[in-house]
């Protein structure tokens, strides 16, 4: 079974829908950075031609590329249509060298298809070769969670160091957030799959505290403009 991960944003491009007519196991939420993450190492960002026209002509292109290098190993951009082509004002030879720096610079593939069906054939036929041999959870958090114990994971993502696996274990060996929150570095060591250096790192993000007088930087939300729009199961 080919699984794929998708920001939520996508479920109006319609390829998330057809991805699953291909036989494909998708899960929607807020990915933290691509919109179709393929293995643990793979992620695919998509935008319409003048989409990327647009990322290139305000030099945002550039902040998002190394923002999936950062995260993945391999990254593929997805681009729908000619981007020659679009009504964009932009120099073609400014395309040209955006196209050069993701690929030969950053080493990113770019990628063009023509409709949506054929978007979710690429991406399938990607996962299906990627993700045989993978068996992994992205970084991502569900906009809407229901009370209880998808709360209780929600919360536990957010902690420093703990993904979905560590949370859904931490949940399950604890019984509740507070008894994690209140665990001593000990207590974590002695949860199965958390090692001294990750129960460290969760320690040290719950027990954090700002100094006197230091201020605290407001970061924008990366998901503020997602519409919330129920997951697609």
């Amino acid at each position: 079974m080919v699984t794929i991960y998708f920001d939520r944003r996508e479920l109006t491009s319609n390829i998330p829908e057809a991805l699953r007519t291909l036989g494909a196991e998708v899960h929607a939420g807020n990915l933290e950075t691509g919109d179709y993450v393929l293995t643990a190492d793979l992620v695919v960002e998509r935008k319409t031609a003048a989409d990327f026209a647009s990322a290139v002509l305000d030099g945002r292109y550039v902040n998002q590329a190394n923002k999936l290098a950062l995260t993945f190993k391999r990254v593929v951009w997805l681009i729908e249509g000619d981007v020659y082509s679009t009504r964009t004002q932009i120099h073609p030879e400014a395309l040209d060298a955006s196209l050069s720096y993701l690929t030969v610079v950053l080493g990113q593939n770019v990628l063009w298809y023509k409709a949506p069906r054929r978007a979710a054939s690429i991406l399938y036929r990607m996962a299906k070769h990627a993700s045989e041999q993978a068996d992994f959870v992205p970084a991502m958090r569900k906009g809407k969670v229901a009370p209880g114990v998808a709360q209780a994971l929600f919360t536990l993502e957010g902690l420093k160091g703990c993904g979905p696996v560590a949370a859904r274990t931490l949940l399950e060996h604890f019984r509740s957030v507070h008894a994690v929150m209140t665990a001593t570095v000990e207590q974590l060591c002695a949860v199965k799959g958390i090692g001294p250096k990750k129960a460290q790192s969760i320690y040290e993000g719950i027990h954090f505290s700002v100094g006197q007088g230091a201020p605290v930087a407001e970061v924008p939300s990366l998901f503020a403009d997602a519409p919330a729009t129920e997951p697609l199961v």
